[in-house]
């Protein structure tokens, strides 16, 4: 039996996962994972820094609804991955951040670039660990990866000191580890569904409002088939943005109370309003525009979601597509039509109201040119099938309320941290992931110069 050593481990079981891309910054602690990337032919897209790497991955996670990779050097090298590992755990970002450590017979002699990696990233992943037997390497590479992507998707985290990487050991001493990615959507309770189409049938004003859970759902073909069927008014948000597309006629854009969508004023009119996946964050005001007396149905796969900042009538635990198929199925099963076009055609006027104002600026030919004048020819140059990453700070803001979004998975934006200089490292990330596509990038002079080293990246 042949021998191999740690980092080559790592390899063959990411080469098994189906990774074939890593971000990385390199480092003396994870030179043998570099060596074994060239004989599986993984890439490595290397970075100046590893903030950027990190970053990367978090789009590529985004974007795919599959794990990025980061890999780093121990120390200095992990630490300077903390901002984008948060932004990824506050967005659920599926991500695997891969590091370097220092030795298991250095601990507390003061070695060099010797913190405990583990304590520190532990509050911002949904799992984190470090392994001490290169014989438990595949074993626990595989369940990172699956962690990752299971339930409610995060950012999760394995150390692994140099003892164990540069390690040799016979193949056959592996431990039994299984890479296969189980295929499963929770479905909702009999019970809970047929209560949700009983407050359908009960509402006159309903809402829909879909988020980035939608989006890892794969909910686009489940949730254009329920509105077609009700016919409510619809707003998506963050990675949820496109899941149904802007050009769908029930669909009025961002559910933002600064958007210009009439977002606001249809939410405090409602009576019903149903959440796919999305929580109730700074981004959609907590949701204290919702009228006091509106019922709230709330789909998520993480229960303890349901009922944070609004207290929801309904809470339905399950996958969005799942449950969505589900409440689609029982109104064909028990032929239920609904008819809410009086409500839907005042919501249109409402929004269009907002909108008309909105649009006299974008098409407005005076200088300086505005914000929202660049944010329209951007929308004209990439098209639907283009994508767009947007910065973080007032050029988000500006973006956020107006850009039309065609297709799921096109918008690409940061989340609850509120950090700026993601978007070069995005941008990459995004591109890696689509290279078949055009992706373009809005980003403001203080948040391009926080990676701007990072265009030399995205170059090479």
């Amino acid at each position: 039996m042949s021998k191999v050593h740690g980092g080559w481990l790592v390899v063959k079981t990411l080469d098994e996962l189906g990774v074939r891309e890593i971000f990385s910054l390199s480092g003396g602690h994870i030179n043998p994972i570099y060596d074994a990337c060239v004989d599986f032919g993984i890439r490595l897209i290397d970075f100046h820094h590893e903030q950027g790497a990190s970053m990367a991955a978090d789009a590529y996670g985004r974007v795919k609804r599959q794990p990025g990779i980061c890999l780093v050097t121990a120390g200095p090298g992990f630490t300077n991955t903390i901002t984008g590992i948060a932004g990824a755990y506050l967005s659920n970002s599926p991500c695997l951040l891969l590091s370097g450590k220092s030795g298991i017979e250095e601990n507390d002699r003061l070695p060099l670039q010797d913190i405990d990696q583990q304590a520190v990233i532990t509050p911002i992943t949904k799992w984190a660990r470090t392994i001490f037997d290169p014989k438990r390497i595949p074993e626990y590479l595989s369940t990172a990866y699956k962690k990752a992507i299971s339930g409610r998707p995060g950012p999760v985290y394995l150390g692994m000191p140099y003892e164990v990487l540069y390690a040799n050991l016979e193949e056959g001493k592996v431990e039994r580890y299984n890479t296969e990615i189980p295929s499963y959507k929770v479905e909702a309770a009999r019970e809970a569904v047929a209560h949700a189409v009983e407050m359908l049938k009960s509402a006159r004003r309903p809402v829909v409002i879909a988020g980035s859970g939608a989006w890892y759902s794969g909910a686009d073909d489940e949730l254009e088939k329920f509105i077609d069927r009700v016919k409510v008014p619809t707003f998506t948000l963050n990675f949820g943005r496109g899941i149904l597309s802007d050009d769908h006629p029930m669909c009025f854009g961002a559910a933002s109370p600064s958007a210009p969508v009439g977002f606001k004023k249809v939410t405090s009119e409602a009576d019903l309003i149903l959440l796919l996946g999305i929580r109730l964050s700074l981004y959609i005001g907590f949701g204290r525009t919702f009228n006091p007396d509106a019922k709230i149905i709330q789909v998520d796969i993480d229960p303890g979601e349901i009922g944070r900042n609004r207290p929801a009538d309904l809470g339905i635990i399950g996958d969005v597509a799942k449950v969505l198929f589900q409440i689609s199925e029982y109104l064909d099963k028990h032929s239920i039509t609904l008819d809410y076009k009086p409500w839907l055609e005042l919501a249109k006027t409402w929004r269009e109201e907002e909108w008309q104002k909105v649009e006299e600026i974008r098409n407005s030919d005076k200088t300086p040119i505005h914000a929202l004048r660049v944010i329209k020819e951007v929308e004209q140059v990439l098209g639907g099938d283009g994508m767009l990453v947007i910065d973080g700070g007032d050029t988000q803001v500006w973006t956020d309320t107006t850009y039309h979004v065609a297709k799921p998975g096109h918008y690409v934006k940061g989340g609850p941290l509120g950090c700026m200089g993601v978007g070069v490292p995005f941008a990459i990330g995004t591109k890696v992931a689509y290279p078949e596509r055009q992706v373009a990038l809005i980003s403001g002079d203080g948040a391009i110069g926080m990676n701007f080293m990072e265009f030399e990246t995205a170059i090479r």
